[in-house]
């Protein structure tokens, strides 16, 4: 009887260890471990998120809690890396009112604006915060020109640069907001103005300017002439661009490793069945790794990829995807009928890398189909 009661006993204490270690935080048998408490800058970006976000009217009352949220990030943390995505959706937070309510649109750029000076001059702001204030009227500035495009307003922006350019610290914006210019730039004048704008960059003190210019400058090149393109295929068939001349082409670039790049194939198969018999080609580009050449074989039978695939193995370091600005998957282009690389306007950025989701509306255009 009293063996009996010992291992009963034995069995107990192992069951309650067991379950001890089971709950005990990094257990080997544990849930998975508990993410990292947020920092104060993380919260001060969710409250802003937050205020940015919210449902409802958008007005007067709606507009201050956004500046005060986003004000408030900058003037506590302007040094950390989600900075320049408060600074930019601050400015272009007005693309979120409804272009019909040109009153208000106009309310919330006065208010932003206001708040931004009287910061500005307030007692005891760091440099640093004075830098992200001076980022948010260059990020105005250039929504104001998104908006109306003129002499006047492209030279206020110009204006906004040239002052954030000599405000302390401000190398940390300098990059996007040079970029944005040379993009209107690009669509506003003409893509000669934007290349000499970019060349003048080239020798700018700010490293990341300098190297943002030589990125641009070779998609400028790019779009001076019908983009050549020509390679044999993973499953050994040749392919040239010049050959799909008067067709608009999306070049998809995917990656094996990458499960959202694969599962945006679905969202372009759907699209290609819809437009292709008038006029939309799909080429695509594996960014995998020559010993994953296996992998890639197995993703394209899996993934039913019945689209050219290119597969060199050398992935972002190719040269083409070098000259395209293409540094991982998943990337979108797509090529108008002339083989021309097009720029599309997404939300608030210029841009060649088009989400799956606008694919459909721009092959329309394109296309022009209503």
């Amino acid at each position: 009887m009293k063996t009996r009661l010992l291992t009963l006993a034995l069995l107990c204490s192992f069951t309650l260890i067991g379950t001890a270690l089971a709950q005990a935080p990094g257990g080997k048998t544990g849930d998975k471990k508990a993410p990292p408490p947020k920092t104060p800058a993380d919260l001060a970006f969710d409250a802003f998120n937050t205020a940015r976000n919210a449902p409802g009217v958008k007005d007067q009352a709606q507009f201050q809690k956004v500046i005060s949220a986003g004000l408030a990030y900058l003037s506590e943390f302007p040094t950390i890396g989600r900075v320049n995505d408060v600074v930019r959706d601050l400015a272009f937070y007005g693309n979120l009112i409804d272009k019909k309510q040109a009153a208000l649109r106009t309310s919330y750029l006065s208010f932003l604006k206001l708040d931004v000076t009287n910061l500005r001059y307030k007692d005891g702001v760091s440099d640093n915060t004075k830098a992200a204030l001076a980022a948010v009227d260059a990020a105005v500035a250039d929504l104001e020109v998104r908006d109306a495009f003129n002499r006047d307003t492209l030279a206020n922006f110009r204006e906004k640069l040239d002052a954030l350019n000599e405000t302390p610290g401000a190398g940390r914006f300098l990059a996007d907001r040079e970029k944005s210019y040379s993009q209107i730039l690009t669509v506003g004048t003409s893509l000669a103005k934007a290349e000499e704008h970019l060349k003048k960059l080239l020798t700018h003190k700010d490293k990341g300017v300098a190297g943002m210019a030589r990125s641009e400058l070779n998609l400028v090149e790019v779009k001076k002439v019908p983009y050549a393109f020509a390679f044999t295929a993973f499953d050994g068939k040749p392919v040239d661009f010049a050959q799909l001349r008067g067709k608009v082409v999306a070049l998809y670039f995917w990656s094996s490793t990458n499960k959202g790049s694969l599962g945006n194939l679905d969202a372009i198969k759907q699209i290609h069945s819809d437009y292709r018999k008038k006029g939309l080609e799909v080429v695509t580009v594996c960014f995998d790794k020559e010993e994953d050449r296996e992998k890639v074989g197995k993703a394209i039978k899996e993934n039913r990829i019945t689209w050219p695939v290119h597969f060199d193995g050398k992935g972002s370091k190719a040269e083409f995807a070098t000259k395209l600005g293409i540094t991982d998957a998943s990337r979108l282009l797509v090529f108008d009928q002339k083989g021309m690389l097009q720029h599309t306007m997404q939300g608030i950025n210029l841009t060649i890398n088009l989400p799956v989701n606008q694919l459909e509306l721009q092959v329309k255009r394109m296309l022009g189909i209503k």
